[in-house]
């Protein structure tokens, strides 16, 4: 019987929404939707799926307690854990994945800080993407954009593989404003989602012919014994950084895309978060003890204390108990940098 296993891939420091996500609680385990978390929410994505199996969660040594307790609260529970002495990009940590899988699984590689509204659209895009993926293909899914975005990857589009996928013309980085702009236009492109459907052979086969190194370097960090959750060696850490893209969807012959339309959103920013949620009739999102006069189109959390913001438009104002930020809306994208100045300091 063949089993879909998804695959948790589940690490990442959360700088971009600090200080709501800090590295200790980064932002796919803070409680931002209605007090779930993208995490929890990528975890329940399959459910109502035939076959799909217990997931593989593959995340760093910090987190161990948050995944378990996720899995726990969710209703799952029996899910392996594979535990990174250190982040090494997407490869490595899906290979991990797939070397301990069964060979005839179907994986389903998921981020867990992406957002996809259309739960029930995303669950038959998989169904297709599987059918593809067990005559052979690695499946990603390929998302319409919406705007010309500079900060994703895109896919070209080539002929059409039926039901719905499509060939992999060619993989393009992060283009600048006017190349985005030819791309949403011409029809061809989709933005990289970073999700991906293959069996766990043919991805190890793929490791194979396009990045033995990596393979060999996973394969040297398991350990010996079954324990759980499963603890990779420090070895680990002297394994190339490599996402998936780069060490094998841009190399191999047997890319396919699915292009969906989902509500998807990989929430990298303040201005993505204020897209997904909830907003009063002047466009801005409030949580907690917030005051407010002659505000809009912003984003107001009070985790601590009261917070009164009046004459603003298109802010964030975030306050936790040991941090305020306060950033214009349009540069919410330097909260990362802007984070990592603030533990410097």
């Amino acid at each position: 019987m063949t089993v879909l296993r998804p695959v948790v891939l589940s690490g990442g420091s959360g700088t971009r929404l600090w200080p709501l996500s800090t590295r200790d609680v980064p932002k796919q385990f803070a409680p931002l939707f209605e007090g779930r978390s993208l995490f929890e929410l990528t975890l329940s994505r399959l459910d109502g799926i035939a076959d799909v199996g217990s997931p593989l969660v593959v995340t760093g040594a910090d987190h161990v307690d948050l995944v378990e307790r996720s899995l726990s609260e969710s209703g799952i529970g029996t899910g392996l854990v594979i535990v990174e002495p250190t982040g090494r990009n997407t490869a490595p940590a899906a290979l991990a994945a797939a070397l301990l899988a069964a060979p005839e699984d179907v994986l389903v590689i998921l981020p867990s800080d992406h957002l996809v509204s259309d739960v029930a659209g995303f669950q038959s895009a998989v169904a297709v993407a599987a059918r593809h993926a067990l005559a052979g293909p690695i499946v990603t899914f390929g998302i319409y954009p919406s705007r010309p975005e500079t900060g994703y990857g895109y896919i070209e589009m080539g002929s059409s593989a039926g039901e719905g996928a499509f060939e992999v013309a060619r993989f393009k980085e992060k283009p600048d404003r006017e190349e985005a702009g030819r791309m949403v236009s011409d029809g061809r492109h989709v933005w990289n989602s970073g999700m991906f459907v293959a069996t766990a052979s043919r991805l190890l086969a793929e490791a194979e012919e396009h990045c033995e190194s990596v393979l060999r370097g996973v394969e040297a960090a398991l350990p010996a014994a079954a324990a759980k959750p499963i603890e990779l060696g420090p070895s680990f850490a002297e394994v190339d950084a490599v996402s998936i893209d780069y060490a094998i969807m841009e190399k191999t012959e047997r890319a396919l895309v699915v292009p969906i339309d989902l509500g998807w959103d990989d929430i990298g920013s303040y201005a993505s978060l204020l897209n997904v949620v909830e907003r009063d009739d002047n466009g801005n999102h409030v949580s907690g003890a917030v005051t407010l006069s002659e505000v809009d189109g912003s984003f107001i959390s009070a985790q601590s204390r009261k917070v009164v913001v009046a004459g603003l438009s298109d802010v964030v104002v975030v306050e936790t108990a040991d941090a305020v930020l306060v950033v214009p809306l349009d540069r919410s994208q330097e909260v990362g940098e802007i984070s990592r100045r603030a533990d410097r300091d």
